[in-house]
């Protein structure tokens, strides 16, 4: 019998490479799928981002070429979280903590803190 921790934890890692793969695309249709409705963002600057405004911004940012580092990863019950930092055209641009929740059985991302 396959162990519940370990397909919490594959199922959070598959929506955060999901997460990854709509950036490389520049696709808002694929981050909808993994956002939550109630999904936000917070800024180093203080600014609070939702789900909308995300994926509207995502159409007017300009190409790179990104890599997605994935320091850590944790499950936690029905909550999750992903550790990485985000290099654009090989320059360090964030840092990022990512907040993943399981709701009536499916993994959502409910929030991510991004860091300088």
């Amino acid at each position: 019998m396959p162990d519940p921790a370990s397909a919490d934890l594959d199922a959070v890692l598959a929506l955060d490479e999901r997460w990854n793969a709509a950036y490389h695309h520049r696709d808002p249709a694929r981050m909808a799928e993994v956002l939550a409705d109630d999904w936000m963002a917070f800024f180093p600057d203080g600014t609070v981002v939702f789900k909308a405004d995300l994926l509207e911004g995502m159409t007017h940012n300009p190409p790179a070429a990104l890599v997605f580092e994935r320091h850590a990863s944790r499950v936690f019950g029905d909550a999750a979280i992903t550790r990485g930092t985000l290099y654009a055209d090989g320059e360090r641009v964030q840092s990022f903590l990512r907040v993943y929740a399981r709701r009536a059985g499916q993994w959502q991302a409910v929030s991510v803190q991004v860091v300088p």
